[in-house]
């Protein structure tokens, strides 16, 4: 899971693997994820302690531009609302911001990027 360095210091290579892994991870929990035993909460706990583990490991060197942080959500949302764990779609019109609440998601994956990588500045500091 190392990170991808580019010769144009750039991190559209490590944000798309970083993409790619966390989305290899759901789909080998696809029978976690249409499990009916399984109660909301318990599938959003396994969401929450998996795939943001795979985004923000090595992320505190990689700098986020707006269209990256982008990617990062609309994965973040399409994992939470397309029959995953919610069974909603997008012609429903709900907001991401009602969806995380519902689940009682308190920090999108970009906030808790930003987060690792604030921490990690401050350690360094």
């Amino acid at each position: 899971m190392g990170g991808v360095i580019s010769n144009d210091a750039t991190c559209d290579k490590d944000v798309f693997k970083r993409i790619g892994l966390a989305a290899g991870i759901v789909r080998n929990l696809n029978k976690v994820w249409i499990a009916q035993d399984l109660s909301r909460e318990v599938k959003v706990k396994i969401y929450q302690s998996l795939v943001p583990a795979v985004f923000v490991y090595d992320c505190e060197t990689c700098g986020l531009r707006e269209d990256h942080k982008r990617q990062m959500t609309v994965f973040d949302m399409a994992v939470l609302r397309t029959g995953r764990i919610f069974y909603i779609t997008r012609r429903d019109r709900r907001w991401n911001i009602d969806v995380m609440n519902e689940l009682d998601i308190k920090k999108d994956i970009v906030a808790v990027v930003q987060q690792r990588r604030l921490g990690h500045f401050g350690h360094i500091c």
